[in-house]
């Protein structure tokens, strides 16, 4: 996938997750009766994670529009075990938004594109 589609679903699924936000609603939320996923300690060593196949993940699910707090979770705790900076402070921010009281779809969303945004500027173009 070329840098123009990837930020172009990326875009497509920050706007339907803005698509579900309006001044007279609350943000949408992760579903109550579902508990929060608790964090697993990252991979022992950066050498433990493949940089490409998070990114990969990333993208997969931002095209998808999977706005699902447990499967970013999961990319986002992958992409926090990456030597790469920026790409670990970007699993930082997927992280956060995946585990946030109440979870919000906007802001998974922004973190998934943010995550793309260091993948593209540590590899390049896609697919990773």
């Amino acid at each position: 996938m070329t840098r123009a589609r990837t930020a172009a679903a990326l875009s497509a699924a920050l706007l339907l997750a803005l698509a579900g936000c309006s001044d007279d609603a609350e943000p949408s939320a992760a579903p109550t009766s579902s508990a929060p996923v608790p964090l697993s300690p990252a991979p022992a060593t950066s050498a433990a994670v493949d940089d490409r196949a998070t990114c990969r993940a990333n993208a997969d699910a931002a095209g998808k529009v999977n706005l699902d707090p447990t499967d970013n979770l999961v990319n986002g705790q992958l992409a926090l075990g990456s030597s790469q900076p920026g790409i670990a402070a970007a699993g930082k921010e997927l992280t956060a938004a995946a585990t946030a009281d109440p979870v919000v779809n906007v802001d998974i969303a922004q973190a998934q594109v943010t995550l793309a945004e260091a993948c593209a500027a540590v590899f390049g173009d896609g697919p990773w």
